[in-house]
């Protein structure tokens, strides 16, 4: 082991940091496992530094250390910090499934530090292709996602059986995920054999004393939204409410304390709701998925307000209009959602549409006239200039000339241009401040992907626009796109419409017919017309409707009908418009649009200035240099070390961005950094950001008062035990033994376990029931119990796409040739409902989609197909583990060599293998009729003479059907009697 002080010097760590890199590391004269803890530490306050440090100390030619549950970024980024400290090459290297086994088990070996996949490890555990006992220790990162069904659980498990010398260190950043159902806390540390947990909190004494001996420069912009931003939001929380209240009124059994308007605004949200009605999830009705359903889509136009501009947001609530009315053929939706019936949805839709244009019918552009009279020539001039710009942006491309653009810009757009002004001005004056070592990189952070390239798009073009706008040319470039989306679906539209009506005339009175001109036929643009008609004769008669009854108010309850399909037909109508409008002009620019493209094509020269390739091509100096980038969790502490900003932008505001840039402040104390904040005042944003500073709070809150009452079990070494699980020492009963006592074998029991079931949690349920698993490639079944006894294992959904492949069929033919009991193991989620009416609700439509009925009848002809195939349901892999215990008894272990040969006996004969060599790998298995084809022994059960009784003797004698065929009736009545023989003569003489 390396000294401490000098890989603690290197890592440049705070003294928190320090502090629990000792806690980890226990001295010379402890024991290895004295350091072995939970460590629960605040987002951004250097995880990965911590890890990447404690993985440098145990770096040593004699150790083998792995790091558990890291994705390919953490493994990336570990590697990097690792390379920084100093470690041994070849440093951190990282294990998948495209290495073959032979070179895992050489670097397991060479010792050094890697990384590997749950599933891979713990195939290589069991199947003793890594030395378990010489392991070092185990570094488990993402420790909230350890539960007793997952793959790291049963890895500590098996670590802790083989190794009681070293080391396991879990560490975590996500402390909510400990609070969420009955002592989560007690269950990761029970599932991972460690006694300790280590708290770090932002506000633990020794983190507030070292990140607050700088007092950070941030400058906090509360920027307020805008009157029609305002007004949807109240709008959508009005319609959230309204989907909760609705929510909890339709399912008062299950409990609804967290759905509120506050936890709605977190991602976990969904996770939450599911969690609750999975288990009733089958007996809930449409309305209440409905509901649920909407629940995502107000959430996402919540935080799509705010992030979106105003042009996409528009369309995308467009779409949701047009999804939820129409289904996938273009019939109207029966269940339409609930929320698109209320007032504050129309609130929602038409403000929406306010903010990107105003459709006028009355607002055609009339050209200038030249008797028309001004004040002055100068006016005249100006109203002249002014209306060919207005022209020429407006009604430019496809946007047709009754539309009037608004195009409301995003409120942060210019809260951004003016902060980038004041930043430019800042570097301008102060000019002793530019020449110091941080330079002036400015660097954005967002939200998102998609954000930062707006934002990119944005910046690049603001020189370009008018002062006050600077997204004016991104706005009129999405406008355009906008218009020629939805004059294409006015053209789809209009299609589908065209169909439908070709098979109407065809059964119209020849009256109707008569009204239509007979000259020719219809334009594109009549058509449109009279289906724009029909649709607003529609709309009309069904306000007439709902304003009269009372119907429609009393079966929705809080929801009315403000929303309803006139919203659909003047969309439809507006679409059929820009359409038209789109097909007039795309003849009249075809000419235009050549010239243009030929002078374009002349100006082109092969010859680049050599200042001009340094503009476009060459190295940005640090002081001209603006970075926009999303958060990308731990992996921003690097960007703040390389970068050195001096100005930092949060575009998006988030809680651990703040606290890195307090670490890289403490840990660079001679780089000045000024933070520009911004939020939208009273809005979502808010809420969210103050709401998970609150949620971490009480989340830390309620950990220190679990660790100080929680109680472990403990074994016998001190350690914690994940369950007290049945001993089954005398699972193996032998009735041949003193007719038939209880004894206990000498050997233990054992499954062989198929490589690709490591998916599931089963395998981890049989080893925590004392079974020994034995991974192998099986060509037959999953899981091999006895040397007669096969299962194949299916959860629900892998049944329904198995039997539409037919693949099942296959799966169960293979069993029933090469074992004697064949079994389908049905298993299902322990947290869902134990029916097969689940089968309904999943997200598969069309063919894949199977009902309860199907699934049945497919059993129903699976069974009667294969008449030895036994079926098993099985609530959960709790119930699956305990069920194979008991099936297990009173029969032989199953030998991997043999099971892996099953099946490969057409490759062996491809190969070249005798049938002899075949013939001794098989004889473990009986003599029955399993030995034989499936289908000629169908074909004989169906032959008239062969019964259940005499056809097994039958397929011993006669080598194959064809003989059976040639034998005379003297020969089969000695072989199956003379009455049976007469009626198979008979049938095989008899002429088709």
């Amino acid at each position: 082991m390396s000294s401490h002080n000098g890989i603690l010097q290197r890592a440049g760590l705070l003294p928190f940091h320090c502090q629990i890199v000792n806690s980890l590391v226990p001295g010379p004269d402890d024991s290895p496992d004295e350091g072995d803890a939970l460590v629960i530490v605040a987002r951004g306050l250097g995880l990965r530094r911590i890890v990447s440090t404690i993985l440098r100390i145990y770096d040593s030619p004699n150790s083998l250390v792995l790091l558990v549950n890291a994705t390919s970024e953490e493994e990336s980024g570990i590697g990097e910090e690792l390379t920084t400290l100093g470690v041994r090459k070849p440093g951190l290297r990282a294990i998948h499934h495209e290495m073959p086994a032979k070179q895992r088990s050489e670097m397991y070996l060479s010792g050094g530090i890697m990384s590997v996949t749950s599933r891979i490890l713990v195939v290589d555990m069991l199947s003793k292709r890594i030395p378990t006992g010489l392991i070092t220790g185990l570094v488990v990162l993402h420790a909230e996602k350890v539960t007793p069904t997952s793959v790291e659980a049963f890895i500590a498990r098996i670590y802790r059986q083989e190794n009681k010398e070293g080391f396991l260190k879990a560490f975590s950043d996500n402390p909510e995920h400990f609070t969420m159902g009955i002592s989560p806390l007690q269950t990761v540390l029970s599932q991972l054999r460690i006694r300790k947990v280590e708290l770090w909190p932002r506000f633990h004494q020794q983190t507030s004393k070292d990140l607050g001996q700088r007092k950070a420069d941030v400058i906090e912009l509360h920027q307020p939204l805008t009157r029609s931003m305002r007004n949807i939001q109240t709008a959508i929380i009005e319609c959230l409410d309204a989907s909760l209240s609705e929510l909890k009124r339709g399912n008062a059994n299950v409990e609804t304390d967290d759905f509120s308007i506050e936890h709605a605004i977190f991602r976990a949200f969904d996770v939450v709701v599911r969690r609750q009605l999975d288990p009733i999830w089958h007996r809930v009705s449409a309305k209440t998925k409905q509901l649920v359903g909407d629940l995502t889509t107000l959430r996402n136009l919540l935080n799509y307000l705010l992030t979106y501009d105003s042009v996409t947001f528009n369309s995308y609530l467009e779409t949701i209009l047009a999804s939820s009315t129409t289904t996938a053929k273009g019939t109207t939706r029966q269940n339409q959602s609930a929320w698109l019936f209320m007032d504050a949805a129309n609130v929602i839709f038409h403000e929406a549409k306010r903010r990107v244009y105003v459709w006028d019918e009355s607002r055609p552009q009339q050209p200038l006239t030249e008797d028309q009279s001004y004040a002055d020539d100068e006016e005249a001039l100006r109203q002249a200039e002014g209306s060919r710009e207005t022209l020429r942006t407006a009604h430019e491309g496809p946007i047709p000339p009754e539309v009037e653009p608004v195009l409301e810009e995003n409120p942060k757009w210019h809260l951004l241009q003016e902060v980038l002004d004041e930043v430019e001005q800042e570097i301008h004056f102060n000019v002793a401040a530019s020449d110091s070592e941080a330079g002036n990189t400015i660097l954005i952070m967002c939200g998102s992907e998609r954000t930062s390239m707006q934002l990119r798009q944005i910046i690049s073009s603001m020189d370009e626009c008018p002062p006050g706008q600077p997204g004016k040319k991104l706005m009129q470039q999405l406008l355009k796109s906008y218009f020629l989306w939805k004059g294409g679906l006015g053209k789809i539209n209009a299609e589908q419409k065209e169909g439908q009506e070709s098979g109407d005339t065809r059964t119209t009175s020849n009256a109707a017919q008569g009204s239509l001109p007979q000259a020719g036929p219809i334009n594109e643009a009549l058509k449109r017309k009279l289906a724009y008609q029909k649709g607003q004769q529609a709309y009309a008669n069904k306000r007439r409707r709902q304003r009269g009854g009372s119907s429609v108010q009393s079966s929705s309850g809080r929801f009315t009908s403000a929303t309803d399909a006139a919203g659909q037909a003047s969309f439809q109508a507006e679409a059929a418009q820009v359409s038209d409008y789109i097909a007039s002009t795309a003849n009249g620019n075809e000419n235009e649009d050549s010239a243009p493209e030929a002078l374009d094509a002349e100006q082109i020269s092969d010859e680049i200035d050599e200042v001009e390739f340094d503009a476009f091509f060459g190295l940005l100096s640090m002081e001209n240099l603006v970075v926009v980038r999303s958060y990308r969790g731990d992996q921003d502490d690097k960007v703040l070390q390389e970068l050195r900003p001096r100005f930092v932008i949060m575009y998006d505001p988030d809680p651990a961005f703040v606290r890195r840039v307090e670490v890289y402040r403490s840990t660079n104390p001679g780089v000045g950094v000024r933070v520009y904040f911004l939020i939208y005042a009273d809005s979502v944003e808010e809420q969210r950001y103050l709401s998970a500073l609150r949620r971490e709070k009480e989340s830390f809150e309620r950990l220190i008062r679990e660790k100080s009452m929680m109680a472990l079990p403990l074994s016998a070494d001190g350690r914690p035990i994940a369950e007290d699980a049945d001993q089954r020492f005398l699972r193996t009963i032998s009735s041949r033994v003193a007719g038939g006592q209880r004894s206990a074998t000498a050997e233990p029991p054992r499954i062989i376990v198929d490589m690709r079931e490591f998916r599931s949690s089963l395998p981890s349920m049989l080893h925590a029931a004392d079974i020994q698993v034995i991974p192998c490639t099986l060509q037959v079944g999953d899981y091999v119990l006895t040397p007669t006894m096969c299962v194949e294992r299916k959860s629900l959904s892998d049944l329904i796409q198995s039997f539409n492949s037919g693949r099942l069929y296959t799966q169960c033919e293979l069993m029933c040739v090469h074992y004697q009991h064949p079994i389908l193991l049905i298993e299902f989620d322990q947290d869902k409902s134990f029916s097969l009416k689940s089968t309904a609700d999943g997200k598969m439509t069309g063919r894949a989609a199977g009902t309860e009925l199907d699934v049945q009848a497919k059993l129903v002809l699976l069974t009667s197909a294969f008449p030895r195939l036994r079926i098993i349901w099985s609530s959960s892999p709790f119930a699956t583990s305990d069920i194979f215990a008991d099936l297990k008894q009173n029969f032989d272990e199953p030998d991997a060599a043999k099971v892996a040969l099953v099946g490969l006996d057409d490759v062996l004969e491809a190969e070249g293998g005798t049938s002899s060599e075949i013939v001794r790998r098989a004889d473990w298995q009986s003599s029955s009729e399993h030995s034989f084809n499936l289908g000629p022994q169908d074909l004989l059960r169906a032959l008239p003479g062969v019964n259940t009784k005499n056809f097994r003797y039958i397929m011993s004698q006669v080598r194959d059907i064809s003989d059976l065929c040639s034998m005379s009736q003297e020969d089969l009545s000695e072989l199956i009697g003379v009455e049976p023989a007469r009626q198979l003569t008979r049938f095989l003489e008899r002429g088709l």
